[in-house]
């Protein structure tokens, strides 16, 4: 353990983290699994993402993911440079990662009874988790408690918002979280449906032509649900093309004004029901750091 740090934090590869971050000290990524071609393979590991997007598009059966098992998250624990830990995860819905993080809180606590671990749902995905955990993230660097870390989280997590917009409803035809007939549909139209990330909730916003199209949608839909005045950190991400990502950065700015825009980068679990090409922007309150020092109360 460091003397130095009071809170480590921990999520998953789905956090999509800036590599620099995910090694720094205080901070473990959990690797997700990915089955390719009868292989299991650690999430952003074992396989890039460009080499997934190559995969996704050729014929055959395709890869499937599952979340980290309970030992995983178990080793993450016990590695953790500090007694107590925040484990950041998406959604229930959306995966059993949080029931494998409990699991693994439960051997712990047999193993370790001094140790803490704080689960958090952060009640958001993709690019919104990202710019959550790296919230996080700053705030363990900074020195500051646990509790004062799940504070900070929840106040963040609670404005964030993503728009995302897919190139193709296939991937997720194939997942099973849309009728097959409304994936055709989309697909023989060449319409891209935008779609906003609230809350753990999904709702379609508009179905557009175009790349083009898109990347003003995605912009748009993310300033109307941002407040006026509000300070907040932005970030845009994209499948397999760089060119987008660089002008949905543009398409951002635009409707956001001179302001720094995060390019985030995807990990091939991200890709799977998604598809090579999907866009999105993710807004997030711009909050800084909590005092150290100052009193929080305990969280559960």
């Amino acid at each position: 353990m460091s003397p130095g740090v009071r809170a480590a934090l921990v999520v998953d590869s789905s956090a999509c983290l800036p590599p620099a971050l995910g090694e720094s000290p205080g901070v473990a990524v959990v690797p997700m699994t990915l089955e390719v071609d009868g292989r299991q393979l650690r999430d952003g590991i074992d396989i890039t993402v460009e080499e997934f997007f190559a995969r996704l598009r050729r014929p055959g059966r395709p890869p499937s993911s599952s979340s980290p098992a309970p030992g995983a998250y178990l080793q993450a624990f016990r590695s953790a440079p500090a007694r107590e830990i925040v484990c950041l995860t998406i959604p229930e819905r959306y995966s059993m990662m949080q029931r494998s993080a409990a699991l693994a809180v439960e051997l712990l606590r047999q193993e370790s009874p001094g140790r803490t671990v704080h689960i958090v749902d952060t009640g958001t995905a993709a690019g919104g988790y990202t710019l959550v955990a790296e919230a996080a993230a700053a705030a363990c660097a900074a020195g500051c408690t646990a509790a004062a870390v799940v504070a900070h989280v929840r106040r963040v997590a609670a404005g964030a918002q993503v728009i995302g917009a897919l190139e193709t409803l296939r991937y997720l035809v194939r997942s099973g979280r849309v009728p097959a007939i409304a994936g055709l549909g989309g697909d023989l139209l060449q319409v891209r449906p935008v779609f906003a990330l609230t809350g753990a909730e999904v709702r379609r916003l508009a179905v557009v032509r175009g790349t083009r199209r898109a990347l003003r949608e995605v912009a748009a839909q993310l300033r109307d649900l941002v407040p006026p005045g509000t300070a907040v950190r932005l970030g845009v991400f994209s499948g397999a093309s760089p060119a987008t990502t660089d002008g949905l950065a543009a398409a951002v700015r635009a409707a956001f004004g001179a302001v720094p825009v995060e390019r985030l980068t995807l990990t091939p679990v991200i890709a799977l029901h998604t598809g090579p090409g999907l866009l999105g922007a993710a807004a997030v309150p711009d909050l800084p750091p909590p005092d150290p020092d100052a009193p929080v109360e305990a969280v559960a």
